[in-house]
């Protein structure tokens, strides 16, 4: 599976006039699905972000590659 997360930004917003797009290729599992949101997330402008994680339905939680 391919990810593909797009920011678009507004210099009326934010200062920022523009776009980033991360991709994330090979993803096979939620481990990858993960980190590739947690990747997006910073590249977008959200350097604080450590990791990001998904609840399943039995209330687990699945972190990216070296996560949680």
């Amino acid at each position: 599976m391919q990810v593909t997360v797009t920011f678009s930004g507004d210099s009326e917003d934010d200062g920022f006039n523009g776009s980033t797009t991360v991709v994330r290729n090979n993803i096979y599992d939620l481990y990858g699905l993960a980190q590739a949101f947690s990747d997006a997330a910073r590249a977008g402008g959200y350097t604080y972000v450590e990791d990001v994680a998904f609840e399943s339905d039995d209330g687990s939680m699945t972190f990216g590659y070296g996560g949680g």
